[in-house]
């Protein structure tokens, strides 16, 4: 009964995706991506529910929590502690478009609760109302409530997380929809919320006074992921791709003169992207390829190792 109930789940949500635009997504949704095209084939990075998790989550010991990328889960898993169980319906490698794996949709159909982005991925665009269709009992919340949002044209820049500023109010958020699912365990939450609080303090202060006497702000990225880090700490993110895609000769060119008009030493290359072309800029005017993961799971010292990039090679 179980699998025919998960299978009329699976019938519901393509249909419902596919309404909701799933395939072929605007010119305007791809202004903030970084690769293109459906990208099933990266569903393996995803690890499925257990039998073990599966068992504390039916039986009410845990509480299952989807979020759209892996950093929100980590934020989940601080506040949460040993009462959560998170999992990223956007696996480390795939793309904004990524489309969730059976197995995926398996798993959310237990979740209690989503946090949500909000803010304009467009992962959630295409598929939140499917989740919410398959789910009607899910809570969802929205960690991206009184962060300031990056607008371009009809578009958001969906990476909020990339910002230590931004981080601590996603936190706050988060803790908050947990103390309002459970009450019981308000204390525990905002113990866990305050403790890494502090972490995330200490890390703003720490890349503030490492990044604050930067004679050249300046800094070239291949998928503009650090927009509002970059606006937290004064610096001046250039993005060298158009629409997500690898420039052409022309275009290369045209980044070329870009990185020599702006001083540029650092060219920050995503993880899972070809670097050809970032190397041809670096090359072109003498600066450094360093390849980085916005969406890495060890949230503070990740951003702490792109900061003292920055710090050490901004000249």
């Amino acid at each position: 009964m179980k699998n025919q109930l998960i299978a009329g789940f699976l019938v519901i949500f393509l249909v419902l995706a596919a309404a909701s635009g799933c395939i072929g997504p605007s010119e305007d949704e791809h202004e903030y991506e970084g690769e293109s095209g459906h990208d099933h084939e990266n569903s393996a990075a995803y690890t499925a529910l257990n039998d073990s998790a599966l068992k504390q989550i039916h039986s009410g010991e845990k509480i299952l929590v989807a979020v759209s990328v892996v950093p929100q889960a980590e934020f989940v898993e601080k506040i949460g502690g040993d009462k959560v169980i998170a999992i990223s319906m956007i696996p480390q490698g795939a793309a904004h478009h990524y489309d969730p794996s059976p197995r995926q949709i398996k798993d959310l159909s237990s979740a209690a609760l989503y946090v949500q982005l909000g803010s304009g991925e467009i992962f959630e665009t295409m598929h939140m109302d499917a989740f919410g269709q398959l789910n009607p009992a899910m809570k969802i919340i929205n960690s991206s409530t009184g962060i300031a949002l990056i607008v371009s044209g009809n578009t958001t820049d969906p990476h909020v997380w990339t910002s230590p500023k931004n981080a601590q109010i996603m936190v706050k958020n988060i803790c908050d929809g947990l103390v309002e699912f459970d009450p019981a365990n308000a204390t525990y939450y905002e113990q866990n919320r305050d403790s890494y609080l502090r972490e995330l303090e200490t890390l703003d202060v720490e890349i503030t006074d490492e990044l604050s006497s930067l004679s050249n702000l300046n800094f070239m990225v291949y998928h503009p992921a650090w927009s509002y880090f970059a606006r937290d700490y004064n610096l001046n993110q250039i993005a060298a791709e158009i629409d997500g895609k690898e420039p052409t000769p022309k275009t290369l060119s045209a980044f070329m003169d870009m990185a020599e008009e702006n001083n540029i030493t650092v060219i920050f290359v995503q993880e899972q992207v070809s670097t050809t072309g970032a190397k041809a800029i670096a090359d072109s005017v003498g600066a450094k390829v360093f390849v980085i993961n916005p969406l890495a799971k060890d949230y503070v010292n990740n951003t702490r190792h792109v900061s003292e990039l920055l710090a050490e090679n901004l000249q």
